[in-house]
């Protein structure tokens, strides 16, 4: 029954396609019908979905598990979303792997806990919604805990990057 009513709050992309084209015909009083506002901010969630190799799959499930295994199943989203984004962002590697183990980039690779945890169910959710299309990051590319990083890397976040939102103890930034 949970099941259910998760799939019921995320809406196949068909329908928002549908949903555009009749937009475009329509005045803006007639759009406002079509699509009620609460769902319009679903649309804005829910993107197409993303296959990826058992492979790739495994890697985005370690990162996420490694880098947000303490943090709610938003903030594992949230890593997740991250990884997707940076996949997509023509400044960064074209697959998971690549952007998971690009160098000096993920402390979990560095220090070998990535191929030591082991991966929750909670981890599992958050990486299928992500992998559904559910993104929440605003565009983040880069993310960090603050108490847990060097002052200099710290330092290059905040001259560098813009800082978006915080959400636990992580601060995402693009």
């Amino acid at each position: 029954e949970v099941e259910a009513a998760e799939t019921e709050e995320a809406v196949p992309s068909e329908e928002y396609t549908e949903a555009e084209t009749v937009e475009e015909t329509m005045s803006e009083e007639e759009t406002e019908e079509v699509i009620p506002e609460e769902d319009a901010e679903v649309a804005e969630e829910v993107c197409e979905a993303i296959t990826l190799s058992q492979d790739e799959r495994q890697v985005l499930l370690r990162i996420v598990q490694a880098e947000a295994g303490t943090c709610d199943e938003e903030g594992k989203l949230l890593v997740a979303n991250v990884i997707l984004n940076r996949v997509e962002c023509d400044e960064f590697p074209d697959t998971v792997r690549e952007v998971v183990y690009q160098k000096s980039q993920f402390s979990p690779v560095m220090n070998g806990t990535i191929d030591t945890c082991k991966i929750t169910e909670e981890t599992e959710s958050a990486v299928s919604r992500a992998l559904n299309g559910e993104d929440i990051s605003d565009g983040a590319l880069y993310f960090m805990n603050r108490k847990k990083s060097a002052s200099r890397n710290v330092r290059w976040f905040d001259t560098r990057l813009q800082f978006l939102f915080k959400h636990g103890e992580h601060e995402f930034f693009k």
